[in-house]
């Protein structure tokens, strides 16, 4: 198990509604963080010039209030220890791929839940890893990918990560992963059904993002979150990417519905799920929300001209739409 240690994380940009009608309390806990009011909240179960329960809520008398800012003002140094992490960050999954017991690549893939299942999302060619067989025993040749691993979170503990291993085919050595309904395998996409999710804590990617209105245009920065050669920040959170569009987005890049990112990537980012996002000076205090809008799945890279190719979010919506 890996844990982002010593902290204890939560979700930047989370905010506590609060409906407080004590002008002192209120200016006290607007100008504190998130985490300070969900503190405050957690450990007074009181009214304290607060109607956040029961309409028309008893006020307590200018000492209990006075209390509760002596309380707040404690309780923020304790705050500022709490870690925020982006909701995002917990999307993108490690994935390890093996040929038996023998690691052949890295790769990174999100989840995508439909009814009550879950799917991994990946790249095609990440299911078809092959490597040359190193084993000093063997004769030599080509070895290729069996299963997967994934690196889930664990359930109920924001923090904490956990390898579960997928197999690539069934008892009958059939595949496993479903392709795009009309592209099949010349699309590089594909859906793994999970069947191993005890303990997991899943976060799916949220496919309505797709419809965020953003105007984009070539030149502006995208966000390529996952793995570069299976590093993480830690534990297992995903090395954010920075790229820039690199081709007209109503373009179906090679005649396939993708187009283009001018980005450093790396091997291990195949699978990646890409993001435009802006923010105000003020959305990154936590204050407000920022926009995002997804943009598709990311899936080779030439590194001689620092060019990768994303397969756009109607193919990865067209795929979700044919799973079972």
């Amino acid at each position: 198990m890996f844990t982002c240690a010593p902290a204890h994380l939560r979700f930047l940009y989370d905010a506590t509604p609060l409906r407080v009608t004590n002008p002192a309390v209120k200016a006290f806990l607007l100008r504190a963080g998130s985490s300070t009011r969900y503190s405050v909240l957690r450990l007074f179960a009181v009214r304290i010039g607060c109607s956040h329960s029961q309409a028309g809520g008893r006020l307590v008398g200018k000492f209990a209030a006075q209390l509760l800012l002596c309380v707040c003002t404690s309780l923020f140094t304790v705050a500022q220890s709490s870690q925020t992490i982006d909701r995002l960050s917990v999307t993108s999954l490690a994935v390890a791929v093996f040929h038996g017991d023998t690691s052949i690549g890295s790769a990174t893939g999100f989840v995508l839940q439909k009814n009550q299942n879950y799917y991994l999302v990946t790249s095609r060619h990440v299911v078809l890893t092959c490597a040359e067989d190193t084993n000093p025993n063997n004769v030599g040749g080509w070895i290729c990918a069996d299963k997967m691993k994934i690196l889930h979170n664990t359930s109920g503990h924001l923090g904490d990560w956990f390898w579960v291993e997928e197999s690539l085919y069934d008892e009958n050595k059939h595949r496993r992963w479903l392709e795009h309904p009309t592209l099949g395998s010349s699309a590089d996409l594909v859906a793994l059904p999970l069947k191993n999710t005890a303990g997991v804590e899943f976060y799916p990617l949220d496919l309505s993002l797709r419809n965020t209105d953003m105007q984009l245009a070539p030149g502006d920065p995208v966000n390529i979150v996952g793995f570069p050669l299976g590093e993480t920040q830690g534990g297992g959170l995903p090395i954010w990417k920075t790229g820039t569009i690199a081709s007209d987005l109503d373009i179906n890049y090679g005649g396939k519905a993708k187009f283009l990112v001018d980005a450093t990537a790396r091997s291990g980012m195949s699978g990646s799920p890409v993001y435009a996002r802006r923010f105000t000076a003020q959305d990154k205090t936590g204050n407000t929300n920022g926009v995002t809008k997804f943009l598709g799945i990311y899936s080779e890279e030439n590194q001689v001209l620092e060019l990768g190719a994303v397969w756009k979010a109607e193919a990865v919506a067209a795929l979700y739409e044919s799973l079972p």
